[in-house]
């Protein structure tokens, strides 16, 4: 976590072959909501606690096979980004 207590996500987007939702209104929605307690990180810094993949759809075919030993949360619907909780690791993780 960073300093400022914070958990710092990266964020990662499919991309958007045959989205179901409008991903990016969806993800300012939610770190809108978690704006006191996280803070986005590029997507190769080291020191994400969490990345979190935002797919369009169920399929969730993103690649995040370069992610490996990372902690990786999958939203696939606007209905996971409205319940992802970054403290309890989210409810759609994929190791």
């Amino acid at each position: 976590m960073q300093d400022s207590g914070k958990i710092r996500i990266a964020i990662k987007y499919c991309g958007g072959c045959n989205p179901a939702y409008d991903r990016v209104e969806a993800v300012a929605g939610m770190l809108a909501r978690l704006a006191d307690v996280v803070a986005v990180v590029p997507l190769d810094d080291e020191r994400a606690d969490v990345l979190v993949a935002v797919e369009g759809c169920r399929t969730a075919c993103a690649d995040l096979s370069g992610f490996k030993g990372k902690k990786i949360v999958v939203l696939s619907s606007a209905a996971d980004v409205e319940r992802f909780v970054p403290e309890n690791g989210g409810q759609y993780s994929r190791e």
